[in-house]
């Protein structure tokens, strides 16, 4: 009887044990994930992807037009606001 009841513990133990190991295993192959997420950026810290909106654009669907059916090349020009431009809007 106490073979059984050691054989028991030993059993739930083991159980307990590898439910541990795979929860602390996901929450640490999640950290990684995310951590490639932001790329490790120093001002990404503190950002969780999940819960900040960060990663997600919205548009309306005239932009949506614009955007996937525009064939013309766009300059790779800098582009410079003067003090002026600011004013104005």
């Amino acid at each position: 009887m106490q073979a059984l009841e050691f054989l028991a513990l030993v059993l739930v133990n083991l159980a307990l044990v590898v439910y541990l190991f795979e929860k602390g295993f996901n929450v640490w192959r999640e950290k990684r994930r995310l951590g490639r997420l932001v790329n490790q950026h120093p001002e990404m810290k503190g950002v969780h992807p999940e819960e900040d909106g960060l990663f997600v654009f919205e548009s309306d669907d005239s932009l949506k037009l614009l955007v996937l059916e525009n064939d013309q090349p766009g300059a790779d020009e800098p582009f410079y606001v003067t003090e002026e431009d600011l004013e104005e809007d």
